[in-house]
């Protein structure tokens, strides 16, 4: 089964009719998905997989190989992988990946990498088809792809050896896809057989595209006509912001916001955010299978990449960002023969206030007005706008990659003043509870405590454990810091302690640690072995000592997760997780 795709079709086709109310292309059909297994590098035999789902990709450009690389980061002991480091400790990493493919006329599937130019046109689309519909899986309704990953999970636990039980790791929208498909599985009384879901930087509460960036785009492509269009953002605008997840999931949607028979200008009377009805019929949808909304038999922890104390992110000059900061203001000349543009984007207002957000004017000869377009917006009376809220940011060279070449374009790349924006809100991450009347305030102050801790009456979260940086990162950014915590969740706490606890009961004082490791014993055992293994084998402390009540054992080791061993001169083992921090 390693290094090799399987490709397969969901035996369930998810219920989409509350969306075709709203839209009646919308169609419920069986979906398609790719997975390949990677197997341990110890045993090499299928018996703890670990699946990584994959998250919001429209036109799959990542594949299963670049969710493989997904998994890097750069450490104290420089490149490493997270599944190289889970496939070294025993463990299977199976990624699902969701294709573009062609629903052809006769309702079967084909994925796009197995079709061909049919008509020679250089373009393989569904002209080449005809009566073909593409799917853009890695875009698709949340409920579809989720229909693939409960085949996955049956399918994984059918194959397996032994009784392990699974581990998901839901990046992005796959931490949606994951919760709906865990949730679906508890309504529907199937044994997912998972022990641990882990959310990763998953919008479970909305993800966030600034508005002002919406309008812009969608006017530049399709408003300023044949002549002038831009037509490379026309690919933005169909392919991301009107796929059904981005629907699915943005808190303000630019469709919401069109006045009536116009598809570029907005109605100056609707200001204040609006999702599309898209996501209302999803928010009821996920959380009508189980009594919380999110799965009641796994153990369900949160690493988020945005800031957990309500740090600012930076502008391109290293300032704060802050409600309705210019992202970018300027006027360049000779975008079209003898045609001027003056384009100005604002981040969403202050709380209660009304701000220009967009702006595209463009003149000929200087003074002769073609267009002047102007967007505006309100933040609610509950909160200043998403915008500038701490998050996980979204680099804005994914939206521009492969855009120059129009002069429009060039100019307005290199004017501005952001080059990310806020893009899973961190109280969105963490999904907090108990918002009142469903008025998130993106710059709560999340205070959560420890873990199992209460917290206050808005921090309530559904996640039993968390890791949330102090400054706003990269979205789904991998680091040491949040590594370590991923693979002391994913390694069982106690690795193998049974006979050792025979002869005596042994603690550690804290975890994690920082310079210091404390072992408590309530006896005395003499000439024990004392080792420290990090994650990739390297024994970083060996040492023989008498263990008593308490043994400190001075420290100076990298950031990260570490095997601690102890070996009794009778060959009694204990083997426990250590968190350096």
């Amino acid at each position: 089964m390693q290094a090799q795709i399987v490709e397969f079709e969901s035996t369930v086709a998810a219920d989409l009719s509350a969306y075709t109310a709203i839209d009646n292309t919308v169609t419920s059909f069986a979906g398609l998905g790719e997975y390949e297994i990677f197997l341990d590098t110890d045993t090499g035999v299928l018996d703890k997989p670990i699946i990584l789902v994959d998250g919001f990709d429209p036109g799959d450009t990542r594949t299963i190989p670049g969710l493989y690389s997904l998994l890097d980061f750069t450490g104290s002991q420089g490149n490493q992988n997270l599944a190289d480091l889970v496939r070294a400790q025993g463990f299977d990493v199976v990624i699902l990946n969701f294709p573009s493919y062609f629903r052809l006329s006769d309702n079967t599937l084909l994925n796009i990498d197995d079709a061909t130019d049919v008509n020679a046109d250089t373009v393989i689309d569904e002209a080449d088809y005809p009566g073909s519909t593409l799917v853009n899986g890695g875009a698709d309704f949340i409920e579809r792809n989720s229909m693939l990953l409960i085949d996955l999970i049956n399918t994984l636990n059918a194959d397996k050896v032994g009784d392990e039980e699974l581990v998901i790791i839901g990046p992005s929208m796959g931490g949606l896809i994951s919760r709906y498909a865990l949730n679906f599985m508890e309504e529907d009384s199937q044994d997912p057989e998972t022990r641990l879901w882990i959310s990763f930087d998953s919008p479970h509460l909305g993800a966030n595209v600034p508005i002002g960036f919406q309008h812009q785009f969608n006017f530049l492509g399709f408003g300023l006509g044949e002549d002038l269009n831009v037509t490379e953002l026309q690919g933005i605008v169909n392919g991301l912001l009107k796929s059904p997840a981005a629907r699915q999931l943005l808190v303000d949607h630019f469709e919401t916001h069109l006045a009536s028979g116009s598809e570029v200008s907005f109605d100056p009377t609707k200001l204040l955010p609006e999702a599309h009805p898209y996501r209302g019929v999803f928010d009821a949808d996920i959380n009508s299978l189980t009594p919380t909304g999110f799965p009641q038999s796994t153990r369900n922890v949160s690493i988020i990449n945005g800031s957990g104390i309500g740090n600012a992110y930076q502008s391109i000059a290293g300032t704060d960002v802050t409600s309705g900061f210019p992202v970018i203001s300027g006027t360049f000349q000779d975008v079209g023969p003898s045609t001027d543009a003056t384009i100005e984007i604002n981040l969403t207002p202050s709380i209660g206030s009304t701000a220009q957000v967009s702006r595209v004017l463009v003149q000929f000869l200087g003074f002769i007005t073609l267009f002047d377009e102007i967007a505006f917006s309100e933040a609610p009376t509950f909160t200043n706008g998403v915008d500038a809220a701490s998050g996980g940011l979204f680099d804005l060279g994914a939206f521009t990659s492969g855009l120059g070449g129009d002069p429009l374009i060039d100019n307005f790349l290199s004017a501005l003043m952001l080059d990310k924006f806020s893009f899973i809100p961190s109280v969105s991450g963490m999904a907090l509870e108990s918002v009142p009347n469903g008025e998130v305030n993106w710059f709560h102050n999340i205070n959560l405590g420890d873990p199992g801790s209460s917290g206050d009456t808005v921090n309530s979260t559904p996640f039993v454990n968390w890791y949330m940086p102090d400054d706003n990162e990269n979205h789904v950014l991998l680091t040491e810091q949040n590594v370590a915590f991923a693979l002391s969740e994913i390694i069982p706490e106690t690795l193998s302690n049974t006979d050792f606890e025979n002869i005596t009961s042994i603690k550690i004082e804290r975890n994690p640690i920082e310079d210091e490791l404390a072992i408590l014993s309530n006896k005395v055992l003499d000439n024990v072995n004392i080792a420290l293994v990090d994650i990739t084998g390297k024994i970083v402390f060996n040492s023989n000592q008498t263990l008593e009540s308490r043994t400190t054992l001075p420290l100076n080791l990298d950031t990260g997760m570490y095997i601690l061993n102890l070996q009794t001169k009778d060959n009694y083992n204990y083997r426990t997780k250590i968190i350096v921090k």
